[in-house]
């Protein structure tokens, strides 16, 4: 990627289990976590005056409600800087070193906010069943859940407890990825793209993120992109944890920090570099940008990095409903223009019958497209034997215990944009 001599080990500790006991520890495959201390780290933000922790595991008749985030435990182990920059730390760049994972669990934030929205920029319900027909819609009920259940001071705005519900996750996720410290990983994944084959075609990956406001932001190293213009980012900083979301809008669309750290499309690309291609590195992008000139604008400085970068081929995500989708295909377009091959990821919206165009948006150049679905469903959700989070939806009517019918909109990641769902379709 332009030279940059980045190389991160990922080193991976798989859990298989999770218990509640009297120690923070990582018995085997087994993470057993101390719930007082848990509470405490929480509590140290006078902002939160309640955290309950519960524990949800693939296979329960259990339901989470009021889903906000899901974050990864990880820590730095060697190199510069720590995970989560900006957040548990100064910003300095990472990407380097040696940094641990917990696999196969999530630290989930599950909380309402202490003042009503209006307009489009407002946090909704967001959905994850562990068991059952509903599972399969989210990522998320294929790992074990360490849910914070949050309540906040009465008179606080809702952008202060944002920040205070973000802050928190963070750091339990960094105190548990403790536990992993001097022990032997399972599996190291590197990240280093510094050797290149001259024969393969070069590829990189506009990852858009959402940008658009309060409720619908992602940071980088600690701040916001909402005045972002596309910039390189080495994907080994995204890894790393230099990109956390604050996205809370529809929730089938958005990529929680879980999602930012496993990134499926970084993912494949890492594991094909040196085989059939050469890994450039990631263009992030800036979605739901607000004006046709803004745009275009970005999408055009899209084209003239893929341009600087000497790519052949880019892969496009985005994240975000039909505002965002154009930002993606122009960006698509104008990089077809300039000679670069382009694969789109996207969702669809055919309709309640499916006969209605799927695309929100689309271009001509852009004939290679991969769906990650339709968000037109209407998903039956049966009764369960526990609820974490809350006994009503967020419209305080629907007993979050079912039955009820929902919107596919309502359902954690269901249609991740990045590839990180959970259905596929094939046409036979």
């Amino acid at each position: 990627m332009l030279g940059l001599p980045y190389r991160l080990e990922l080193q991976t500790h798989q859990v298989d289990g999770v218990q509640l006991g009297d120690e923070t520890r990582l018995d085997g495959h087994v993470l057993w976590v101390n719930e007082n201390e848990v509470q405490g780290l929480v509590l140290q933000d006078p902002r939160i005056i309640r955290a309950g922790l519960a524990v949800a595991r693939p296979g329960e008749s259990v339901r989470i409600v009021h889903c906000l985030d899901v974050v990864e435990p990880r820590r730095k182990l060697e190199g510069p800087g720590v995970v989560f920059p900006g957040f548990l730390g100064g910003p300095e760049t990472v990407g380097q070193g040696v940094t641990a994972r917990l696999s196969g669990v999530g630290v989930m934030t599950s909380s309402r906010f202490p003042q009503p929205f209006s307009g489009l920029l407002a946090a909704r319900e967001a959905i994850v069943d562990m068991s059952g027909s509903t599972a399969v819609y989210s990522p998320f009920s294929q790992i074990t859940n360490l849910v914070l259940t949050l309540a906040p001071q009465p008179d606080l705005d809702n952008a202060d407890y944002d920040d205070a519900v973000r802050r928190a996750a963070l750091r339990v996720a960094n105190h548990i990825a403790g536990t992993a410290m001097d022990r032997q990983p399972e599996q190291v994944d590197v990240y280093d793209f510094s050797d290149v084959d001259p024969s393969l075609p070069k590829v990189a990956y506009f990852y858009q993120a959402q940008g658009q406001g309060s409720m619908a932001d992602t940071y980088l190293y600690g701040r916001t992109i909402e005045n972002l213009v596309p910039t390189l980012i080495h994907p080994a900083e995204i890894m790393d944890g230099a990109l956390v979301s604050g996205v809370y809008v529809y929730a089938c669309f958005k990529n929680p920090t879980w999602m930012h750290q496993n990134n499926p499309v970084i993912r494949a690309l890492r594991d094909r570099h040196g085989k059939d291609i050469n890994f450039a590195g990631v263009i992030l992008n800036r979605g739901h940008n607000y004006t046709q000139m803004e745009k275009e604008r970005s999408s055009y400085w899209a084209t003239k990095l893929a341009g600087f970068m000497g790519v052949d081929g880019v892969v496009l995500s985005a994240e975000g409903g039909g505002n965002s989708a154009i930002d993606l295909m122009l960006a698509c377009q104008y990089m077809e223009k300039a000679g670069i091959k382009t694969t789109v990821l996207s969702y669809e919206s055919p309709g309640a019958d499916g006969r209605d165009f799927p695309l929100f948006f689309s271009v001509p150049e852009a004939d290679s497209i991969v769906s990650v679905g339709s968000d037109e469903e209407q998903i039956s959700f049966p009764a369960v034997e526990r609820v974490i989070g809350d006994d009503r939806l967020l419209d305080d009517e629907t007993p979050s215990i079912g039955p009820f019918n929902i919107r596919m909109h309502y359902l954690f990641s269901a249609l991740s944009q990045v590839g990180g769902n959970q259905l596929a379709g094939r046409a036979f």
